[in-house]
């Protein structure tokens, strides 16, 4: 085993380093400048040897993003994410005087996606999010949540569609849910909304992150607000009563090392 022995010139003592027995003889050439506090000595495979930092993995921190932000950076160690859409759902239809009730909004279409190959604070991205559909004719939509990284993907969730407000002699037709996205790996549509009924409950469309409920009694017939993110809201009962706003779209975006 071949030893280089380095003399101390402050005192007595020596440093060994040794090296096993080699079939050929290795040129090692060590960096002439020092690392950072914990980092490691490394080698390029040639006999170049220099420091490193020791690499970190897994999760590093989550966000929920709930207004549009067209520079969200991420942290400078990220490499991967995990992009979860949820759209907004639309707001229920108005009750009429006659006697007829609105119909509940649709839910939100759903996506999640894993982005891999980032680089970190280099990276950037541009979410998009929008308003619940307002009350009107079924088949109102507004297309929501966009978070798109880099150039190379984009995840687009559509909105739910508004209930119909009642007419003078029929009830509010339900609005459709937000149609299945593409872009995601795992996605999932938004349940419609139901259509007015007299006397009986009227169930908004419910969403991946928020479940589709009964219209619950409120005072005056007065339409109820979807409850979390992305579900329709709750048709109005008969009078002239507004109908429940649809929740509001959101992002979350996971990021690891």
């Amino acid at each position: 085993m071949g030893k280089v022995i380095a003399d101390l010139a402050a005192s007595a003592a020596s440093a060994t380093f040794s090296v096993e027995n080699a079939t050929s003889s290795v040129n090692y050439v060590l960096s002439k400048t020092d690392g950072s506090a914990g980092e490691f000595l490394k080698t390029d495979g040639s006999g170049a040897l220099s420091f490193g930092a020791i690499a970190t993995a897994g999760f590093i921190k989550y966000t929920v993003v709930t207004a549009t932000d067209t520079t969200f950076d991420l942290q400078s160690t990220t490499t991967k994410l995990v992009i979860e859409v949820q759209a907004s759902g639309g707001t229920a239809g108005s009750g009429h005087s006659s006697g007829y009730n609105g119909g509940s909004g649709g839910g939100g279409a759903y996506a999640r996606k894993l982005l891999t190959g980032m680089t970190g604070a280099t990276d950037q991205l541009d979410i998009t999010i929008g308003a619940p559909a307002g009350v009107g004719a079924v088949g109102n939509t507004t297309s929501v949540a966009q978070a798109g990284t880099a150039s190379f993907t984009t995840i687009t969730c559509t909105g739910g569609a508004g209930g119909a407000t009642a007419g003078g002699s029929s009830q509010g037709d339900g609005g459709a849910g937000g149609a299945v996205p593409t872009t995601g790996d795992f996605n999932v549509g938004g349940g419609n909304g139901a259509t007015g009924g007299v006397g009986v409950g009227n169930v908004s469309g419910g969403s991946w992150m928020s479940r589709g409920s009964q219209r619950m009694t409120a005072s005056g017939g007065v339409g109820v607000d979807s409850i979390g993110y992305g579900g329709g809201g709750n048709a109005a009962y008969a009078g002239s009563h507004a109908g429940g706003d649809g929740g509001s779209a959101v992002v979350i975006v996971w990021e690891y090392a």
